[in-house]
């Protein structure tokens, strides 16, 4: 944030006013002391025209010939020109303050509206010494180049999680991980990035759920799964990392769950609204979270007599998501039905919601870190396309469940906290013995 005074004193009409947002006027005659220029290092003769600059890292001077945009490196007359400053690393590494042209800024960090690909809205602040120039946008909280004008968004989105970094740039708010629209923006099932309306080529795949709206992005549509066949390897990956686990074996008696068992559940995927009227008609607690609620169920049949399970119906998984989210989906509805079918927990007595949501979102995002093929980091595709890489993807969806702020994100992070001090096994005993996660103190004991 800048504010620009004049380097002498005003002349008697404006004698109450002695601060301007720019200024280049010549020094004093009387006494005036010399300053260094912040560019050159060389002296400012008094009777020299030179710029004055306060900002909150202090203040700087500079000919008038010295004051260039770091960008095109052309002198910046703030008199007629906007500006404007930020920190750049130099050869050494080292972040130094620089002035910029407010096109030429834009142009350097390429901060334009990912939807309509034009320059970010621009709002002038004036609070005396922290007056300044901010650019204004809504951000997607993962994938930094996610930038969108304000305007493309509804009013209740706007200025939430208000934060200003060291680039004298505002950021108004920052989109949730939820699904459906922003404003008249649509978004990605599965990342949650905006669609771009500008270029026809970038535009959404539509997934024809009815009237939802539903799209996916070009990058998640590389593996999205749409039809059950498609989920049965997947979810034989989950199988397989439920026995790395130790929770399923061949053999029942090993674990209290077989691989058999799991393996013959029927793995269904469907659109959103099959998907909800399941979740409505068998809202026992499973119901309502903003993240995996609308994307899985399992559904299971116990006897009159509440004294177990009978088995596990099938598991739903919402279609057009990618492969990774799937899966990791499946394994969190896998936990649902292993609890259902391990006799150590007691069917009579439902597991508290958040512990065993939190439990199965720990399961899958342990699925996600260590069951997958790992993908080693690469850069964002081919060159110009600026879709994010399945290792970009697999890190986002691992961050959905780690930030999720409701129940189930308090979930996931008290099982993981347990489940560091104690392990999978033992933190599982706990559970079916006590219904609740234990309590840090009993976790550091038992360790």
């Amino acid at each position: 944030m800048s504010l620009f005074r004049r380097s002498n004193q005003a002349s008697s009409n404006t004698s109450n006013n002695t601060e301007s947002p720019l200024a280049a006027t010549p020094s004093s005659r009387s006494r005036r002391p010399t300053y260094t220029c912040h560019t050159c290092q060389h002296t400012i003769p008094s009777n020299v025209s030179h710029i004055h600059v306060s900002r909150q890292s202090g203040e700087k001077r500079y000919h008038q010939r010295c004051f260039l945009c770091v960008h095109c490196h052309m002198a910046i007359d703030p008199s007629i020109e906007k500006f404007c400053f930020d920190s750049i690393s130099n050869n050494q590494g080292i972040r130094q303050e620089h002035p910029f042209h407010r096109q030429c800024f834009v142009d350097y960090f390429g901060w334009t509206c990912i939807v309509c690909e034009q320059t970010l809205p621009v709002k002038r602040t004036n609070d005396g010494e922290n007056s300044s120039n901010k650019f204004e946008f809504l951000k997607h909280p993962f994938f930094e180049k996610e930038r969108m004008c304000p305007h493309h968004a509804v009013p209740v989105n706007r200025n939430r999680n208000a934060e200003e970094d060291d680039s004298c740039l505002e950021i108004r708010g920052s989109a949730d991980t939820t699904e459906g629209d922003i404003g008249s923006i649509r978004r990605c099932s599965g990342c949650h990035r905006f669609e771009p309306i500008a270029s026809p080529d970038k535009h959404f795949i539509d997934l024809g759920d009815s009237n939802t709206g539903r799209c996916v992005c070009l990058a998640c549509c590389r593996t999205v799964v749409t039809t059950s066949q498609d989920a049965e390897p997947l979810w034989e990956k989950v199988l397989d990392f439920f026995e790395y686990m130790g929770l399923v074996s061949t053999a029942e008696t090993v674990t209290g769950v077989s691989r058999h068992a799991m393996s013959s559940i029927p793995i269904l995927i469907v659109g959103y609204e099959a998907l909800n009227d399941s979740l409505k008609a068998h809202s026992d607690g499973h119901y309502g979270s903003k993240q995996i609620m609308t994307r899985g169920i399992c559904l299971s049949e116990h006897n009159s007599a509440n004294v177990g399970s009978l088995g596990i119906t099938a598991v739903m998984c919402l279609s057009g998501l990618p492969a990774d989210l799937t899966s990791s989906v499946l394994a969190h509805e896998a936990t649902h039905a292993w609890i259902k079918l391990n006799p150590n927990f007691r069917y009579g007595k439902a597991l508290p919601l958040v512990v065993e949501e939190g439990i199965a979102q720990l399961i899958a995002f342990l699925f996600l870190n260590e069951g997958l093929e790992p993908i080693f980091e690469q850069t964002e595709s081919a060159a110009g396309d600026s879709n994010p890489s399945d290792f970009k993807l697999r890190q986002y969806f691992k961050f959905c469940i780690e930030t999720d702020q409701t129940l189930y994100g308090e979930g996931f992070r008290m099982a993981a906290r347990a489940y560091a001090e104690m392990g999978m096994h033992e933190l599982l005993y706990y559970i079916a013995l006590n219904h609740d996660f234990p309590p840090c103190e009993v976790s550091s004991e038992r360790e």
